[in-house]
């Protein structure tokens, strides 16, 4: 995912706004500046694919969990979120959790000249505890355009259990490593750009980054289509991503870990 390339589509956003804001805004976003005004998106479904890797000076490894498979090696997971706006001040809680099982499969290694095998390989058995939790305040500049900022809180819990292939070879590795056990904090910037084409149908896009915090790297990407029936009901279907990786010194080698989350979001929200 290209940052830059999002941040510039944002800012084209931005830059045809004021001719939007000089029309009406249809739709649950039009509130009298003395009225609170809430969402509840629960439940939400997110069936991301997952891209994840551990690199070291000795060996990479890869997690990929493609989308068809999410399924069968996601445990469990939560999201749900919350908004509270009034006049154009607006207040935010997002809150997503996931456990996830993979497994990483790596070549054998053999002699140049003898063709003897030096290792057989490694099965590398992964469980990934991660959320991404957040908690913003914003305000909104133009009808539909808003600005916010806030704190996210990233738990990451990283498991790898590591067994030969064979019991041939003289380098075997058989343990268990905990990889990641972190709690971090990040301090987010981002904007959203929410517009209602009519009474039941609307489109929102938003972009975040970090610009201080404990995590190395950490943004995230997301697009909807809103349909509001009635005075209560919202069916949100979108797409999401999310980056979170760490660069890790340990015993004067550095480990990058590296998680991508990509994938269709369904969820259906309250208004009132």
């Amino acid at each position: 995912m290209n940052v830059v390339r999002i941040y510039f589509l944002l800012m084209l956003l931005l830059s045809a706004a004021p001719s939007i804001a000089s029309k009406d805004v249809i739709g649950p976003d039009t509130k009298t500046s003395d009225e609170w005004h809430y969402v509840i998106a629960f439940p939400m479904v997110w069936a991301p694919s997952i891209d994840g890797s551990i690199t070291s000076e000795l060996e990479r490894v890869d997690l990929t969990v493609p989308f068809d498979d999410i399924l069968e090696n996601l445990n469990w997971g939560i999201i749900g979120e919350l908004y509270a706006q009034k006049g154009p001040w607006l207040y935010s809680l997002r809150l997503d959790f996931m456990r996830v099982k993979g497994e990483s499969v790596t070549e054998g290694l053999t002699g140049p000249i003898t063709g003897g095998i030096i290792s057989p390989g490694h099965v590398y058995d992964i469980k990934l505890d991660m959320a991404a939790n957040d908690f913003l305040a914003g305000y909104e500049v133009l009808p539909g355009f808003r600005v916010f900022t806030g704190v996210r809180q990233i738990y990451a819990k990283l498991d790898v259990d590591v067994s030969p292939r064979s019991d041939d070879g003289l380098i075997n590795i058989s343990k268990n490593l905990n990889i990641a056990h972190d709690n971090d904090f990040d301090w987010l910037v981002g904007m959203t750009y929410r517009h209602w084409f009519s009474d039941n149908w609307g489109m929102s896009v938003g972009f975040d980054t970090k610009i201080a915090g404990e995590s190395d790297r950490d943004n995230g990407f997301n697009v909807t289509a809103m349909y509001r029936f009635g005075e209560l009901h919202n069916i949100w279907i979108g797409y999401r991503y999310l980056h979170i990786g760490n660069d890790v010194k340990k015993d004067d080698i550095v480990e990058r870990t590296d998680f991508k989350q990509q994938g269709p979001q369904l969820g259906w929200a309250f208004t009132f």
